[in-house]
């Protein structure tokens, strides 16, 4: 798990003490402490809240690992996108009378 080396780097890119984040997340001081100096997280949604906090995902909190670079890319799929060339025909057709 990378979350203490992760943490300190956003604290300081953001300019963020740890009371400041603790205020911020409802998350005690002693526990971001704990984080910090590398003793695995017991509660997932202090997790969550720290996360949202800083603008970040869980998976790059925890696992400097980005949602966003595992995702494919739209030119993975250009072959079922353009299966196959279709014409559209408009007419106008008179509506039913009741």
């Amino acid at each position: 798990m990378k979350l203490p080396l992760v943490l300190k780097k956003l604290l300081k890119e953001k300019d963020i003490t740890i009371s400041q984040l603790s205020r911020g997340t409802d998350v005690p001081v002693q526990t971001l402490s704990n984080w910090l100096s590398g003793q695995s997280p017991r509660n997932i949604s202090q997790l969550k809240a720290v996360a949202d906090f800083l603008g970040v995902d869980l998976n790059y909190l925890c696992f400097a690992e980005s949602i966003q670079a595992k995702a494919p890319s739209i030119t993975e799929f250009e072959d079922e996108i353009n299966c196959g060339v279709f014409e559209v025909v408009l007419r106008k057709v008179k509506k039913k009378q009741k």
